[in-house]
């Protein structure tokens, strides 16, 4: 008797400690960004730097707009400009990252009066330089166009673009290329080069990651023309990095599959994990479908891509007869795969939110949003450290949001372990529904893009805030 006494304790005490160490379920209250009073930010993305403060990009009236903040006030804001004015004057599609220094890296499309693109970047310092930050576009590839993939990504001091260079004659890709923003000398190199291949490419999506050595990873899922007239298409899923490269061009390339089976409408997702023997490994999860849906989850280690696995994950088999994912997102921890989803089965009426604490694991995905009556939109994973410095574990949140797609918008995070944590409701139009999160350590915040506004909402604790969302 005293033994089960004792084992339930034990038992009690732990569940206390991991609730007391996981990410906190409370946030801010949302705030309405804006850079001016009444304007509409779009298309917001974040980045968290090392100490707690969001650097935000986003679009307002066709320019750029960059906003920091810490919760939710701003600290510095500032709108980039064009040569020229007009409909077909505008900047769109940004990413955003950040440096442990503090330097933020900008990336966007721009188009200066006509249809013809143009990948843009610029780095902001923390501290701006004398005569302040320049407001104008610092072309990644001179005057090539591009079509539209142009992306960014940071880790520690090291951060890379990707961008696509326009094939004029086919209105395709021709090349996607990288550039490492945080080098004195800004090495410029290949991805792929589809001309090397005679041949071109579309990309329906693209992860970027960087591993432990610096090394830039680029997944994607793109198709090319086969020879079977009328033109048809192949389509591709391929890890690429920069862990073996000569004259800047990657020459670590790994063709994972090919065929119609390949589901474009599933945006591949890109992570690192270690092994048991601590070797780390790239991952990319992507969707098939057959024509119920499946997810794969490809590995290999980070230098050289040697010893390959392809793993198809455990789904029950009630997913067998009828299955539609529409999202992925994997996160490494460790030696520890996370997965979520969003995807219907036969059993469910809409599609919910998924989540496996292990991709790896014949156990049956979790259902962490239950609630049949939305859609779910825009899923994000990233890893929060637990506040407690005596238990400092790491957590996998996840976040999604949901509409009605009428007049409701509920924005959540779960932080995979206990809590659903609903951070945001609001009645409106939900049309041009967005989000992204952003963590570095123990900081961890988002935005989302609904009623025609961009919100903000950071992690929160009372010693910190007067009024807290729970």
């Amino acid at each position: 008797m005293l033994r089960k006494h004792c084992n339930r304790w034990l038992l009690i005490v732990v569940c206390v400690l991991l609730l007391s160490s996981c990410i906190p379920y409370s946030f801010s209250p949302p705030v309405e960004l804006h850079i001016n009073p009444g304007d509409e930010m779009l298309q917001a993305q974040v980045a968290m730097d090392t100490e707690g403060v969001s650097h935000i990009v986003g679009v307002v009236d066709d320019r750029i707009v960059y906003y920091r903040t810490r919760y939710g006030e701003p600290k510095a804001t500032l709108t980039f400009t064009m040569s020229g004015s007009g409909t077909d004057w505008k900047q769109y599609g940004p990413s955003i990252a950040v440096t442990d220094s503090r330097t933020a890296y900008l990336v966007w499309i721009e188009q200066r009066g006509g249809p013809e693109k143009f990948a843009c970047y610029r780095n902001l310092t923390y501290l701006p330089p004398i005569g302040g930050w320049k407001k104008y576009c610092n072309p990644l590839d001179g005057n090539n166009q591009t079509t539209g993939n142009v992306r960014v990504v940071a880790r520690e001091d090291t951060a890379y673009a990707v961008y696509d260079r326009m094939d004029l004659g086919t209105s395709r890709i021709s090349e996607l290329l990288y550039k490492e923003l945080s080098s004195p000398d800004l090495t410029t190199g290949r991805v792929y080069s589809y001309t090397d291949h005679d041949t071109n490419g579309f990309v329906y999506s693209l992860d970027l990651g960087i591993d432990s050595q610096g090394f830039l990873h680029v997944g994607f899922h793109d198709n090319i023309p086969d020879l079977t007239p009328p033109p048809d298409y192949t389509e591709r899923v391929s890890l690429h990095s920069t862990a073996q490269r000569i004259d800047g061009d990657m020459l670590q390339h790994w063709f994972i599959a090919a065929g119609a089976v390949l589901d474009e409408s599933i945006p591949v997702s890109l992570s690192f994990y270690n092994d048991s023997s601590d070797v780390e490994r790239v991952v990319l999860a992507d969707g098939e479908g057959t024509p119920d849906d499946l997810i794969y989850v490809d590995s290999c280690v980070a230098v050289g891509c040697t010893n390959k696995d392809s793993h198809q994950v455990d789904l029950p088999s009630s997913w067998d007869t009828y299955s539609v994912i529409s999202d992925i997102e994997i996160l490494g921890i460790g030696q520890t795969l996370h997965l979520s989803f969003i995807g219907l089965d036969n059993t469910t009426i809409k599609k919910q939110v998924y989540y496996m604490d292990d991709a790896f694991s014949s156990d049956p995905p979790i259902n962490i949003s239950h609630t049949e009556d939305t859609q779910k939109l825009t899923l994000e994973m990233t890893p929060v450290v637990g506040r407690d410095p005596d238990y400092p574990l790491i957590f996998p949140a996840t976040a999604w949001m949901e509409t009605d797609f009428a007049s409701k918008t509920d924005y959540f995070v779960f932080d995979g372990l206990f809590i659903k944590t609903h951070v945001f409701g609001k009645y409106c139009d939900p049309v041009f529904s967005t989000a992204d999160i952003s963590s570095n350590g123990i900081y961890f915040s988002g935005v989302w893009v609904a009623c025609y506004s961009t919100w903000f909402s950071t992690q929160a604790w009372t010693n910190q805030l007067p009024l807290i969302m729970k």
